[in-house]
């Protein structure tokens, strides 16, 4: 029997809602949608199981999500190594060092509009409620 259908689907494919370089940056708009989906790797995954079990736990909220994330990863994160910085509106992070260039995001995931997780360069990750909501920044490696 030959198969009809052979893509493969994760549910963090269909239950997150997906944005790639959405603070609009030309560097990463030169990146195809396959490069920026896999460069955030298993991210998505950990984010979407993470809002899911807080919702089963009583409800989304910034601590539960990221601790939920901490244990799925279980090699350090938001607990054991947060980052300093800020998050404009767009999502774009900028480190406390004043030097350092501002790091766009390769990709948003929603959640329900209640969450959303920003996926950047080498394995950094926020988390924050709303689109303009409170935030946590980690490394993701």
């Amino acid at each position: 029997m030959e198969k009809l259908f052979t893509a493969e689907f994760r549910p963090a494919d269909i239950l997150l809602d997906r944005v790639f370089n959405p603070a609009r940056d030309p560097n990463t708009g030169n990146q195809t949608l396959e490069y920026l989906g896999e460069a955030c790797g298993i991210i998505p995954d950990f984010f979407l199981n993470a809002c899911l079990k807080s919702e089963d736990e009583g409800g989304i909220t910034l601590q539960a999500i990221c601790d939920n994330m901490d244990n799925y990863y279980q090699m350090g994160g938001f607990g054991q190594y947060p980052w300093k910085g800020t998050l404009d509106h767009r999502g774009t992070y900028q480190s406390e060092y004043e030097d350092d260039n501002p790091m766009p995001p390769l990709a948003r995931f929603g959640f329900q509009d209640k969450a959303y997780c920003y996926v950047y360069d080498y394995g950094v990750v926020s988390v924050r409620l709303g689109l303009e909501g409170e935030y946590k920044i980690a490394r993701f490696d």
